[in-house]
């Protein structure tokens, strides 16, 4: 007898356990599938079979290039999809007798003699076999009259049209002629095509009715319940049972563990004192189960480790895939081929993490995951980028929304995009988020990011959030004041996002959201009283990729009275906080301005609040002028800042750099003199920046650079180092993962060396594997 076995499906229904292999290689207790299949042939008579492959072919043909024990086997490529008929035409090509297709990704144990007997004997030209399901609507559904003659088919049907619980199972005995019927080099398949032609010609279709056990692997749910069928004994288990219940390949492993029957346990596995295996539970090859892990209703793939304290429960764990000490899956949870799930993480029910993916320590996964990586700390330097592994879909965009809305400052929020359709998307979803947690929403509507740092300080918010997409998707938060948020605030919000817990609002709680989009003109109206004097008399130009920063400059000045002029040309970068000049004489960079500006105030008998990585000789410009500078922090964890961030919020200036263009330009009229009379009165001194990456934790930069040298204070941030060369402001990003080095020193050249200072320390302690 011969056979054709359908192995090409990509099994798309099954991801992420078939991304890596194709779905007929599956394993049910240690055993691929389309090996059952085998098995079920050669008990029917089968010794010879033709196998159809689309999907990673080479997987199935180097595993059975000799065949299966006494099954010859003969691989057929499919180099373009034929359909399900149009691949069986060509494999099934010099078969002159009746012959087996059956599927090669479901499971069942037919009695194929007992079902060809019954083919020849009814004379049909195929015989499909159908057994009886209380749901149809996911198979293709057989209609039959008193004589189990095939009188019609619906494929997938809705209740409505459910007429017959007859469902094709996908195995069939053929005749050789009706291949005839098939045409060659386009897409035909069984069911769709080639079943109705035959009945519209009027050619014999029977069904065979079978009680026997059939499952179609169609997605990871019955994935595992196939294995928990063998475990109850619908379909013969591989052999190696030891007890009720108990299957092991080579015998259980040593150690003071707990058993609860049924369970697999393959060869080579290692399992650690206070483990608990089982009920229902398949533990593959070469897996590690550690110190008091639990597994129970869980099917965990070959060269697995669960790590100590870890817990599966109704999940699927692919091959390579690791948890960490304490972290834990839940039912219909899936860990895709090599993927780590981080120490303490938390993957809810039904969530799938995809091949090499890693879940980060201590997160809590409510979402598939399969772009980037997931951590708890979502939030980066200013808020949050795609940069990080995140990926600011719609549905980030409304858990963000909603942890921030969960928040004390969270109450009344702002929220604006950057005119990109994607960011308007994001922002809309960012509003459902706050106000389903029942916060006051603001939307400012299109403006740029400085622009809603200043609205949100004007209005008295306690947040923005500001959708970007035009350079890559972000989204930037800002807080009470228009200033960054601190640490306590960030940690909220992280572990808002994590556990995915959020707060459920009463209908009598709710809040429209306001369309606040006409108090964006407050801004251009309070960045005019930054020249209280006008600008009469001066010549400048603005440039901006932003070109509503630019206009918005622009009619600004002129409405002061300033000309414009290529002699001095102001620019801004596109979300309006920084700012650079470019003369005649060359480029002015924005710690220089901001300096001039900030000198200008003190003169005029006021303290000043800046960026804690502000240049340094701004203290000894305060001191010369008996005045403060004060600054604040990126993240502050205390409030050790809090009178910085007070004046801060006053000084818009300092932090917005259109502010800056007018006021650095009030300052010209003011004194009457030109920007390098400005720039003679501070002191000679030359800034480099630079970002490094670091292969290692931040926290050992300290005594990498000298710990003598380093000084360290709560109301401080990152390392300050003092060389004979000059000052050194060394702060981590964020992800830990760069460093952000800031040289200040009275040449060029020597802030450029202080840098390559850092960056050969740096080099050297990687190289001695830190």
């Amino acid at each position: 007898m011969r056979a054709v076995i359908m192995a090409g499906g990509e099994g798309s229904r099954l991801r992420p356990l078939t991304c890596t292999l194709p779905k007929p290689m599956a394993r049910i207790l240690g055993k691929p599938i389309i090996e059952y299949i085998f098995d079920v042939l050669r008990a029917g008579g089968v010794t010879r079979a033709a196998v159809t492959l689309g999907y990673l072919p080479h997987v199935i043909e180097k595993e059975y290039e000799s065949g299966y024990k006494n099954l010859s086997l003969d691989f057929f490529r499919e180099d373009e999809p034929l359909g399900t008929a149009g691949s069986v035409k060509n494999a099934a090509a010099g078969i002159d007798e009746p012959f087996v297709v059956i599927s090669g990704d479901a499971l069942c144990n037919f009695d194929i003699e007992k079902i060809m007997t019954y083919h020849k004997a009814s004379s049909a030209k195929i015989t499909i076999v159908v057994t009886e399901t209380e749901d149809p609507r996911e198979y293709g559904i057989v209609k039959v009259n008193n004589e189990n003659r095939v009188v019609g088919f619906v494929e997938k049907p809705s209740w409505n049209q459910a007429v017959s619980n007859y469902a094709n199972t996908g195995v069939y005995i053929i005749d050789p002629e009706c291949l005839e019927l098939i045409p060659g080099g386009k897409r035909f398949d069984f069911a769709a095509d080639l079943f109705p032609l035959m009945l519209e010609k009027g050619l014999p279709i029977y069904a065979y009715h079978t009680d026997g056990y059939w499952c179609d692997v169609g997605n990871t749910d019955a994935y595992i319940k196939c294995q928990h069928d063998v475990f109850d004994g619908r379909i013969s288990p591989p052999a190696g049972q030891l007890a009720s219940g108990v299957f092991a390949e080579n015998g259980l492993p040593d150690g003071d563990y707990s058993i609860i029957p049924p369970v697999y346990i393959g060869s080579d596995v290692e399992i650690e004192d206070g483990a608990v295996i089982g009920p229902y539970t398949v533990i593959d090859d070469k897996c590690c189960i550690g110190r008091e892990a639990k597994a129970r209703y869980s099917v965990i793939l070959e060269n697995c480790w669960l790590a100590p304290c870890s817990s599966v429960t109704g999940a699927l764990v692919c091959s390579g895939a690791a948890l960490k000490n304490g972290a834990s899956m839940f039912e219909g949870s899936v860990a895709g081929s090599g993927s780590v799930i981080g120490e303490g993480a938390s993957v809810k029910s039904g969530v799938m993490v995809w091949p090499g993916k890693i879940v980060g320590s201590g997160t809590s996964v409510s979402a598939n995951v399969k772009y980037g990586s997931v951590k708890s700390e979502y939030l980066g330097d200013g808020g949050i980028d795609e940069k990080g592994g995140t990926r600011l879909n719609c549905e980030t965009c409304v858990r963000l929304g909603a942890a921030v809305g969960a928040t004390v400052n969270g109450r009344r929020a702002g929220v604006a995009n950057d005119g990109s359709r994607s960011a308007a998307v994001m922002q809309l979803a960012l509003s459902a988020g706050l106000a389903g947690a029942g916060s006051t929403v603001w939307n400012f509507g299109e403006c740029f990011e400085a622009q809603l740092n200043f609205l949100v300080n004007f209005c008295g918010l306690g947040v923005g959030l500001f959708a970007g997409g035009r350079n890559g998707r972000e989204i930037k938060i800002c807080g009470e004041g228009g200033l960054s948020i601190p640490r306590h605030f960030e940690r909220e919000i992280e572990n808002g996002m994590s556990k995915c817990e959020f707060r459920e609002t009463p209908e009598s709680e709710l809040k429209d959201i306001s369309d606040m989009s006409s108090i964006r003109l407050l801004y251009g109206r309070e960045l005019s009283k930054q020249a209280p004097y006008g600008l009469d008399g001066i010549g400048v130009s603005f440039e901006c990729e932003n070109e509503s920063i630019k206009a918005l400059l622009t009619s600004c000045a002129a409405r002061l009275g300033a000309n414009g002029s290529d002699k001095l040309i102001l620019e801004v970068n596109s979300s309006g906080t920084k700012l650079t000049a470019v003369t005649e004489s060359g480029r002015i960079e924005y710690e220089k301005l901001l300096a001039v500006c900030c000198l200008n105030e003190m003169k005029n008998g006021r303290d000043i609040a800046v960026p804690y990585d502000a240049p340094e000789f701004l203290d000894s410009l305060a001191e010369a002028c008996g005045r403060s500078a004060y600054r604040y922090l990126t993240t502050p964890a205390d409030t050790s800042d809090s009178a910085a961030r007070r004046l801060a919020a006053k000084q818009t200036f300092v932090r917005d750099g259109l502010f800056l263009a007018i006021k650095l330009l009030s300052v010209m009229k003011e004194r009457d003199c030109g920007i390098e009379k400005l720039l003679s009165e501070l002191p000679e001194k030359y800034i480099v920046k630079k970002t490094i990456h670091i292969g290692f934790s931040p926290a050992n930069l300290a005594s990498l650079v000298g710990e003598e040298d380093v000084s360290i204070n709560n109301d401080a941030e990152g390392i300050k180092l003092i060389r004979s060369g000059g000052r050194l402001l060394i702060v981590p990003e964020k992800s830990g993962e760069n460093i952000r080095v800031l040289a200040e020193a009275d040449s060029t050249e020597a802030a450029q060396e202080l840098c390559a200072d850092i960056e050969d320390i740096i080099e050297k302690a990687e190289e001695s594997n830190l």
